[in-house]
Parts: C-alpha cells; structure tokens; sequence
C-alpha cells in the first residue's frame, strides 16, 4: 500500500486553497476585533460587510478536510491504529499544548490546580481561544470518518441526490438555527443559550460541506472537466452570489436588525457553496499552467504555505493580541486595520515555518521534523495530475493538517 500510495498523483489545488483560506480566517479575526477603531458608523458597516464575506472560510476547511481525508483514504484497507497515530501528532498533540499555552495567556489566576481544571475544560470544549473551535470539529470528523467513508461509498453512485438532499437538510438547519433559535424565543432559554454557545463546534452543523468535500475527491477528474468548461458560468455566479449576500446583509442590518454577521445562516452557507466551486475553478487554472518539470508556478512557495497554514491557524489568535495591545495605540489611523493584519498575518506564518523548520519546535504546528524522524523520509515523486482523465486514481493528499 505504501508504494502505491507514492505513485498517486499530487493535488496541486489545495495548496494555494489552504493558504488563501488560513489568511482570510486571520482577515475575518483581525477586522472583528479591530471594529472599535472605527469613528463612525459608515466604517463599522464596511467592516462587518467584509467579516460576512470572509465567513466562507469554516465552510471551505470543512471541505478541504474531507476531500483530502477522502482522497487519501478510499479503496484502501482502512488502519484505526495508522490513522490515529498520525492524527495524534498533527492534531491532538498541538490542539492540547496550544489550548494550555492559551489557557495560561487568558488566565485571570495562576492558581495550578484552576488552571488545570480550565486547561482541561478548554481542550474539552474547543473554547481556550476563539479559534480553535475548528479543532475539535475535525477530531470529531476524524472520529466519525471511518463510518463517513463507508457511507459515502455506499451511495456514491447517485451523486447529484446525495448532494441534493444533504444541501436541503443544510440549509434546513441554518434556517431553524438562525430564525427559530437565534431570534427566536428559545434563545432565551437555558437550553438554547447552551446550543448557541457550542453549536459551531458541533460537526453535523457542517454535513453538507464534509459531504461536498468526499465527493469532490471521488468524482475529481469529472469535476476537474466540468470546472474548465464552466469559467464564464462560474464567474458570473460568483458576482452574482457576492451581490445578493451584500443585498441581504443590508437589509439585516438597516431594515430587519437582525444580526448580520453571524455565520449559521442561510445566506452564508449558500455563498460558501459558491465561493468554493469559484476557488476550486480558480486554483486549478493555476495546477494546470505547468512549467518544464510538469509542476505549476510557484509551486514551492505554494506548498511551504500550506505547510505552514495550520501553525498560523494556531497561532495567529496570539500574535492579534500582542498587536492589539501593544503595536495598535502607536500605529497610524490611516491604514492601521490593514497595519493589524499584516503585523498579524505577517508574524503568524513566519513563527509557523520557524516551528516547522526546528526541530521539537515542530511539534507545535502538527510536523515531525526530518531530523527527528527514525529513518529518513522516502523520497516522494510527483506526478503530473491531467486535468480531465477519467482513469485517474485517488491522490495521496493531505488532509488539513494530516501530511
């Protein structure tokens, strides 16, 4: 299995669709919390307008964790003892040493047994900081995977109605979720404050994404097709989705009150849907501009990133604090949201390739590093993917953070 593995082909999209989203989820955290820079309530409006756009973001992880999962794993003979070991050190060990360092950050008391108590809680709940709500909603897909995968194999022959129903029951939920229990009467109660406070780490919140993502990776060379005979279409889409979520988001905020930016809601997950056949449409015009050794520009810079996206997931609640703190009161006011992102972003993934590149360091961002490792890497060709080749086999892939 191991050499056949080596032989499957690199999917070069989710690289550049990794970094892109890991820096649009450090944009959606720095313009949140940056909103009380703003004088006037033009300002505020603007910003909110972009936190809404970005909250594609969840959505598009969501995705790519399930494609990547997929891709890797189907029709292989499926190893629980593998698949944890290795989902232990790109995920487990860093969520838990980020969710303590984060605890002792936020600490009020540097009580040991308090922080013990809050260090375990937090790990439990995903709630040490605002970010890694999304951690613990893979681990949860990791433990549902093995009952996905056969699931998704199972009526993967019918496609279009797995899609079909799975996107009705999303928007199902969205709907009840953000009308019936956020504006609605039961958000008063103690049971759904209790649901309102943890239902996005909640994985079945998400089904249709993980859904779309096992999919995507089964039927990729019919979709790789589709994607280059469908640009203008899907261009087109996109300005119009993009408009009518502006168009809602206004009327949310000036007409109805309600509140616009909050990410289960119908309006979201439908434009998420969108951007994300637009961003697929996007990185594979990129995969397929190939240079002499059959790999596309850029590809290095590329993949460095991706390497380094999740250390700046983790990361980079950290460095916003610092900024806010200590760089924002000295920073100019023009310009100083964008001077916050880019200190944020900036020293988010230049701290992540540092961990990456150092040994034990490693560890904090889901790697092994080579000169910890007990026999040396085997050295790993990749091949050219074609964009449009039905006898194409699933590709060795990462997952979000399972390299």
């Amino acid at each position: 299995m191991a050499s056949e593995s080596l032989r499957r082909p690199y999917v070069y999209e989710l690289d550049p669709l990794r970094v892109v989203t890991a820096f649009c989820v450090v944009a959606v955290h720095v313009l949140g919390f940056t909103l009380g820079l703003n004088q006037d309530d033009i300002g505020v409006w603007i910003q909110n307008a972009f936190v809404t756009i970005f909250h594609f973001t969840r959505y598009v992880f969501m995705f790519v964790t399930a494609f990547a999962l997929v891709y890797v794993y189907i029709g292989k003979q499926f190893s629980t003892q593998s698949f944890w070991i290795k989902r232990g050190v790109a995920i487990l060990l860093p969520y838990s040493i980020w969710s303590l360092i984060y605890t002792i950050w936020n600490a009020s008391s540097f009580s040991p047994l308090t922080l013990l108590q809050s260090t375990i809680f937090n790990i439990l709940t995903g709630s040490a900081s605002f970010q890694l709500y999304y951690i613990l909603l893979t681990i949860q897909f990791y433990i549902l995977f093995p009952l996905f995968l056969l699931c998704l194999q199972r009526v993967a022959h019918h496609p279009w109605y797995v899609l079909g129903i799975s996107f009705l029951l999303e928007m199902a939920v969205l709907y009840f979720d953000f009308y019936v229990l956020r504006l609605g009467p039961l958000r008063l109660t103690p049971a759904g404050k209790f649901i309102i406070q943890y239902q996005d780490r909640f994985v079945l919140i998400y089904q249709f994404y993980f859904v779309l993502g096992g999919l995507t990776a089964l039927y990729l060379p019919q979709i790789r097709a589709f994607l280059m005979r469908s640009g203008k279409g899907i261009i087109a889409s996109t300005i119009v989705g993009l408009a009518i979520l502006l168009l809602n988001y206004t009327l949310q905020v000036l007409v109805y009150h309600q509140p616009a930016t909050a990410v289960l809601q119908p309006s979201i997950g439908f434009f998420s849907l969108i951007v994300i056949v637009f961003a697929f449409w996007l990185v594979h015009r990129w995969a397929i501009a190939t240079d002499e050794q059959g790999r596309p520009r850029g590809y290095h810079f590329w993949h460095t990133l991706s390497d380094a996206s999740f250390g700046l997931y983790l990361i980079h609640a950290l460095t916003l604090d610092i900024t806010l703190r200590w760089m924002v009161p000295f920073l100019p006011v023009v310009g100083r949201v964008l001077l916050t992102y880019l200190v944020t972003a900036g020293s988010g993934i230049l701290l992540s390739i540092y961990f990456m590149k150092t040994p034990i360091l490693s560890r904090l961002v889901g790697r092994v590093h080579s000169a910890e490792r007990k026999t040396p890497a085997p050295v790993q060709s990749i091949a050219r993917v074609r964009p449009a080749t039905s006898e194409a086999r699933p590709a060795e892939v990462s997952s979000l953070r399972g390299r």
